[in-house]
C-alpha cells in the first residue's frame, strides 16, 4: 500500500484497504466500488470503509490530501499491474 495511505489509515484506526475504499466512496459522485475480499477477515476490514467514508466527508482536507498523495498516472498503473507475477 502507498505510504500516505498507510499513515492515514493508522491515524484513522483502520486498514489501508478500508481507507482506499472509503476515499472512493467519499467522492461527490455515486461510485460503484468492487472489492476483492476473499476471506471473512478481508470482508470485515473492507466494510470498515463505510464508517471511514463518513469521517472523510467530514474532513474534506484530509480526503483531498490523500487523493493528491496517492494519485498515479494510468500508464504507470497498468505497467505495474502487467508486471505482477499472477498475470
Amino acid at each position: 500500500a502507498h505510504p500516505a495511505l498507510v499513515e492515514h489509515a493508522k491515524e484513522l484506526g483502520c486498514g489501508p484497504d478500508a481507507l482506499a475504499l472509503a476515499c472512493v466512496l467519499a467522492q461527490p459522485f455515486e461510485p460503484h466500488v468492487l472489492m476483492g475480499a476473499v476471506t471473512p477477515e478481508q470482508v470485515a476490514s473492507n466494510l470498515g470503509a463505510i464508517d471511514v467514508c463518513e469521517r472523510l466527508k467530514a474532513e474534506p482536507e484530509r480526503l483531498a490530501t490523500l487523493m493528491a498523495a496517492t494519485r498515479q498516472e494510468s500508464g504507470a498503473y497498468w505497467k505495474d499491474r502487467a508486471a505482477l507475477s499472477w498475470n
